[in-house]
């Protein structure tokens, strides 16, 4: 048994006791991110707050982000287990990774090709170009696509392979619509969005802000 942390956002990087001491791996940048939030003194009251209210109380954080990195262009998962392939790629957050068994034909996709969360992408700074990245993850993972028969999304529902390709043309679609300054038109917002999912919506909107405002 092992675990690994496709990126290092909260959701992503959490352990529990009763899960025993397997090893936990991460991207080589996922775990540096991390060891960078646990090296704040009040660390522990920053990510509680940026808990969800409903599970904040019950959530342990000691075992928070104790992750092994793998050194940079790691291809596989060292366990004892089928060959677990790692696909790093720069979308969404630093050190994000899908995992390919492909005996399996198994694709742990992250937080990417989800059915109700439309793409999310990285902190804008001076000079990185999200949507770039974005793009080239959704090429990496199309390379593997044609050895898929299942796909495991962060959030939202599996697929298989008769749907994985249009996942991933449909999140294309929508990174194209917001580097052309445009809110996209997508089932996954506004009165479509599947209930409980509608805070997606919010999402688009400030994407194309936050990029106006750097063009502007």
């Amino acid at each position: 048994m092992a675990g690994f942390a496709t990126h290092p956002d909260w959701d992503h990087v959490l352990w529990h006791p009763e899960y025993g001491d397997a090893p936990r791996y991460g991207t080589d940048r996922c775990a540096a991110h991390v060891r960078e939030v646990r090296a704040a003194p009040d660390w522990k009251a920053r990510v509680a707050e940026g808990l969800p209210p409903e599970i904040a109380d019950e959530t342990p954080l000691d075992l928070y982000g104790l992750l092994t990195g793998l050194p940079s262009g790691a291809a596989q998962i060292p366990w004892n287990g089928p060959r677990a392939q790692i696909i790093e790629h720069p979308a969404h957050a630093p050190g994000h990774a899908a995992v390919l068994i492909a005996e399996r034909g198994v694709l742990v996709a992250g937080d990417m090709l989800s059915d109700v969360l439309v793409p999310n992408f990285d902190e804008l700074n001076d000079t990185n170009d999200p949507l770039g990245e974005y793009l080239t993850g959704l090429r990496l993972l199309e390379d593997v696509a044609s050895d898929v028969a299942v796909m495991v999304p962060g959030h939202g529902s599996v697929c298989g392979a008769d749907e994985i390709r249009a996942r991933i043309e449909q999140d294309r679609a929508y990174v194209l619509t917001v580097r052309a300054g445009r809110v996209p038109s997508d089932p996954r917002v506004g009165p479509t969005a599947k209930p409980g999912w509608e805070w997606t919506t919010d999402i688009s909107v400030a994407h194309v802000q936050r990029l106006a405002e750097r063009a502007g």
